[in-house]
């Protein structure tokens, strides 16, 4: 297992706002991993009650997250929707009023934020995290890139392209488009094309003084960079180096 990285760039909740829950969630190919969490009734709710009690829950449920609830002698099948987040530990869900009364006990499957999808988010996070990293920590902090919106743009999109594929298909036309135009990017910004808005850089963009001279010894990039007698700020684009003067072969 890689390093736990100490910041990320994009949460699992970003993800969700830009591709959906619906497009999230477990598939029904997914070898089974589907069948998460158990949620359990405690109490009968009446018909057209807005709020279920429940057993504590092990992991949140979204907004909009639908639950069919069966057994404890219900003759079909009950489905409900939730109005609210239930985060972890709640013992209430809040749900579109109800049409038909569930009893006590019971019982509901979550399909969608579950143990294995919550990891797999969580995976999608750190992922695009440490691929973001890859094209700026030469030239920005992680602290700096962590407070960039557009950092966490690049993240999200990154993290939903590598969710849109993770079962060897191809990603929906609309994520690679963005997916496509985010490493574009990042590349811009890994050659100091361009600059992240609204965060500083590592070091100075140029040195404060550069010496040159012209040497016709080198075929191209005859404009060569004294660096002896040059001020030694670093810089974030490769300089062309005069080496025979570095190592003192004047003549």
């Amino acid at each position: 297992m890689p390093a736990i990285l100490p910041i990320l760039y994009c949460s699992p909740s970003d993800v969700y706002d830009q591709i959906g829950v619906e497009a999230a969630q477990l598939r029904l190919d997914d070898q089974n991993n589907a069948s998460g969490q158990r949620v359990q009734t405690i109490a009968n709710a009446a018909i057209n009650d807005t709020n279920i009690s429940i057993q504590a829950l092990q992991y949140p449920l979204l907004r909009g997250t639908n639950l069919v609830f069966s057994d404890a002698g219900m003759d079909t099948p009950i489905e409900v929707t939730l109005t609210s987040v239930a985060s972890v530990g709640a013992t209430t869900l809040a749900v579109v009023a109800l049409t038909t009364a569930i009893p006590a006990t019971a019982i509901a499957i979550d399909n969608g934020v579950n143990v294995w999808l919550a990891g797999l988010m969580a995976k999608a996070c750190k992922y695009a995290t440490d691929r973001v990293n890859m094209f700026c920590t030469n030239r920005y902090d992680e602290g700096s890139l962590a407070e960039s919106w557009t950092v966490n743009q690049w993240a999200t999109t990154i993290a939903s392209h590598w969710l849109a594929t993770r079962l060897f298909r191809a990603a929906p036309q609309q994520i690679k488009e963005s997916y496509d135009e985010a490493m574009l990017e990042l590349r811009d910004v890994q050659a100091s094309k361009i600059n992240i808005a609204g965060i500083g850089t590592r070091t100075s963009g140029w040195p404060f003084l550069s010496n040159v001279s012209v040497d016709p010894v080198y075929v191209i990039r005859k404009v060569r960079v004294e660096a002896q007698i040059s001020e030694p700020t670093p810089t974030q684009y490769p300089q062309a180096i005069d080496w025979s003067s570095y190592w003192l072969l004047e003549w």
